[in-house]
C-alpha cells in the first residue's frame, strides 16, 4: 500500500499580537493615566457611547463594516429591520445594500464603500482624503477635536450633537502588522497630544492611544485599491426633524429595494451610457433612461432588476403605510409622463414596486438633484402627498444615484 504523501499544512494559531511602542494600551498604567487627563480636559465626548456598543468584527476583513456597526448604534440608528426576536439591532449582515458580502470577507472595503454603505444607513457623512488637498494636519485635528472634545457650559449641561469620527489608516505607519484599516476615534488628550483607538480586531490589538500626527501621517499612504490616499469621515445621525411642526422619524434605510456591490459592472455601464449622451444631467430625459432599460443595443429585453433588487412588503403597518404613499407617488409620477402601457406596470404584491416604478426611480436618480426636487415637488403639490412621503422617495432616489455614482470607483 502506497505512503500517502499529502499531507494537509496546518493552519497558522495566533493569539494577539504585542502593540509596538508608538501604540500605549488602553488598559496599561500609562494609558490610565492618558484617560484621566482626557476626563479632566473634557476629551471623551464620544467614548461612552462608543465603547458601550465596542465589539469584535466577525471577520478578520470585517474592520470596516463592524467599525459602521459599532458607530450606528452609538448613534442610536433603528435600522427597520429586525436583529434576533422581536429586536431592531445592527449587526454586519444588514450592510449589505450595495456590498457584496462575501467578497468583503475576503478584500475588506475601501474608504468610499464606507462612505456609501453610511449614506444608505441615513447617516451625514464628512469625508476627507489625506493627500487630496482637502484635509491638513490641522484640518484633522479640528475634527478629533469636533467628534471628542465636549462643551460644557456653566451649569455643568452639554447638548451637543454627537459626531463620530473613523479613520482609514495604513497599519505599518503605526509598526503595527497588516496593511489598510478602519477604527473608530472615541477620545482625545489634549495634554499628551493623543488620540484612543477602538480596533475591532480585537482578536489582534486591543483599544490603545496614538500621536494624533501620527495617525494623521498613517492615512496618507495610498490605498492600492483605489490609487487615493487613506483619511477619515465625521459621521452624524439625526433620528427626528420637524415637518409642519410635527416632529417626523427620518427612515435610514431604502424601503423597497436592495442594491448588490456585485451589480457594479452593471451600474458602470449605464453611468457610460449617460456619459455618452454628452448632455448635462438636466436634460437626460424620461425617454432615454426607458429606452436603456427596455432595449439592449443587441435588441434582447433589459430590466431595471438587473441593478436593483426589490424587497418584499413590510408587514409593520407604519411601514407598510409610507410603502403603499410611495407606490402612490409614483403612479401619479409616471402618469405625469403619460405612459399608458399599464400591462407592465402591474405590481406583484409580494414586493414593494413593479418594474416600471423602479425605472422611474432610476430615471430620477440619473438627473440632477435640484431637477429630481422639481419635478417629484411639482407632482406631489397636486396630490396632496406628505412631505415625509416625498423626503423619502427623494432619498431612495438618491441612494441609487450614490451607487451609480461610485460603480467605477469602488472595489467589488
Amino acid at each position: 500500500m502506497k505512503e500517502n504523501n499529502n499531507k494537509v499544512k496546518a493552519m497558522p494559531s495566533f493569539y494577539q499580537r504585542t502593540l509596538p511602542e508608538s501604540c500605549i494600551a488602553f488598559s496599561s498604567v500609562a494609558g490610565k493615566k492618558i484617560f484621566a487627563s482626557s476626563l479632566a480636559k473634557n476629551g471623551l465626548k464620544s467614548f461612552f457611547p462608543l465603547i458601550e456598543q465596542f465589539t469584535t468584527q466577525s471577520e478578520p476583513a470585517y474592520c470596516g463594516l463592524s467599525t459602521l456597526v459599532l458607530v450606528l448604534n452609538a448613534l442610536s440608528v433603528d435600522p427597520g429591520q429586525n436583529w434576533k426576536g422581536p429586536w431592531r439591532w445592527y449587526e454586519e449582515s444588514m450592510l449589505n445594500c450595495c456590498l457584496d458580502l462575501e467578497e468583503v470577507k475576503e478584500t475588506g472595503i475601501t474608504l468610499k464603500d464606507f462612505e456609501c454603505l453610511a449614506h444608505c444607513q441615513g447617516l451625514s457623512v464628512d469625508l476627507k482624503y489625506c493627500k487630496e488637498g482637502n484635509s491638513s494636519l490641522e484640518d484633522f485635528r479640528e475634527a478629533v477635536e469636533k467628534a471628542c472634545v465636549e462643551k460644557i457650559d456653566i451649569n455643568n449641561n452639554s447638548d451637543e450633537k454627537l459626531d463620530v469620527l473613523v479613520v482609514s489608516y495604513s497599519r505599518k505607519l503605526l509598526g503595527q502588522t497588516g496593511s489598510g484599516h478602519f477604527s473608530p476615534l472615541a477620545a482625545y488628550d489634549a495634554e499628551s497630544d493623543s488620540v484612543l483607538i477602538l480596533d475591532t480586531a480585537r482578536f489582534k490589538y486591543g483599544a490603545h492611544w496614538a500621536k494624533l500626527s501620527l495617525v494623521y501621517e498613517a492615512m496618507i499612504p495610498i490605498d492600492p485599491d483605489t490609487g487615493k490616499s487613506r483619511g477619515y469621515a465625521l459621521l452624524s445621525f439625526t433620528p427626528h426633524r420637524k415637518i409642519n411642526n410635527n416632529e417626523e422619524s427620518l427612515q435610514p434605510m431604502s424601503m423597497i429595494f436592495r442594491s448588490k456591490m456585485s451589480k457594479h459592472p452593471i451600474r458602470r455601464k449605464y453611468k457610460e451610457y449617460l456619459t455618452s449622451l454628452g448632455n448635462d444631467n438636466n436634460e437626460i430625459t424620461w425617454h432615454q433612461v426607458a429606452a436603456y432599460w427596455t432595449k439592449k443595443a443587441d435588441g434582447s429585453d433589459s430590466s431595471p432588476w438587473e441593478i436593483l433588487e426589490p424587497l418584499s412588503l413590510p408587514h409593520d403597518g407604519e411601514e407598510k403605510d409610507m410603502v403603499e404613499k410611495i407606490r402612490l407617488l409614483l403612479a401619479e409620477l409616471l402618469n405625469a409622463r403619460d405612459i399608458s402601457n399599464t400591462c407592465c406596470r402591474t405590481r406583484n404584491h409580494k414586493t414593494c414596486v413593479s418594474s416600471y416604478d423602479a425605472m422611474y426611480i432610476i430615471y430620477l436618480a440619473s438627473i440632477s438633484q435640484e431637477r429630481r426636487l422639481e419635478i417629484v415637488g411639482n407632482v406631489a403639490s397636486s396630490v396632496s402627498a406628505s412631505q415625509l412621503t416625498i423626503d423619502q422617495l427623494l432619498k431612495e432616489a438618491e441612494l441609487i444615484a450614490t451607487a451609480i455614482e461610485t460603480s467605477d470607483q469602488t472595489t467589488f
